[in-house]
């Protein structure tokens, strides 16, 4: 069975620059969309163990954003956003102004926007993916879901763990108007799409 674990330091440093291709995009799209100047640091690209996941994230019963793209194509898998409450609360108070928000009670607009946010992000990091790979790939409209960390990594965590008990963990730390904030996306390919991967960054 494929894993990540069998790739080379050469390979690694392939997926690092993924994540330093994807966060460069990403910067310049956030900053166009909020009308704020976003900084980004260098992000941290790891390769984890699902067992890791929820202390890597944040507590499990902390309230988070799940932003979820799935992707089909020669590469077929899915893309799991995830954002803290108060970076969410602080996105949605610079694009459309207001007070705080209750997460659990968005209405059509807040949801959108959020969904936009996630989708300029995984599409960022999806097309580095695509063009370092050379592999088409197409990309879903985006799935929102505001819950508890533990309970949006759920589902897709339960599924693919049939494949791989290793995730591809993108760590983004943002700065905006003095406040820091993280961004965590996970990748989660299909079995072969696992195996067609490994083998492109291999080559």
């Amino acid at each position: 069975m494929g894993k990540y674990t069998e790739l080379d330091q050469i390979s690694l440093d392939v997926l690092a620059e993924l994540g330093n291709i994807g966060t460069g995009n990403a910067m310049t799209s956030l900053s166009q969309m909020t009308g704020h100047l976003l900084e980004i640091e260098i992000p941290r690209v790891e390769i984890v163990k699902y067992q890791e996941i929820s202390r890597i994230v944040g507590e499990a019963e902390e309230l988070q954003t799940g932003i979820l793209v799935q992707v089909s194509g020669k590469l077929e898998g899915m893309f799991l956003f995830l954002l803290s409450e108060t970076f969410t609360q602080n996105i949605l108070r610079a694009v459309l102004g207001g007070e705080e928000r209750d997460l659990n009670a968005l209405d059509d607009m807040d949801r959108s926007l959020i969904c936009e946010m996630g989708n300029i992000m995984c599409g960022s990091y999806i097309r580095a993916l695509s063009q370092l790979l050379d592999l088409e790939m197409n990309v879903t409209v985006p799935e929102m879901c505001i819950d508890m960390g533990g309970a949006i990594l759920s589902v897709p965590l339960s599924r693919y763990l049939k494949i791989s008990d290793d995730i591809l963990l993108i760590e983004n730390k943002f700065r905006m108007g003095g406040q820091s904030f993280m961004g965590r996306i996970l990748f989660l390919p299909e079995f072969e799409s696992l195996q067609a991967m490994l083998s492109s960054i291999r080559e």
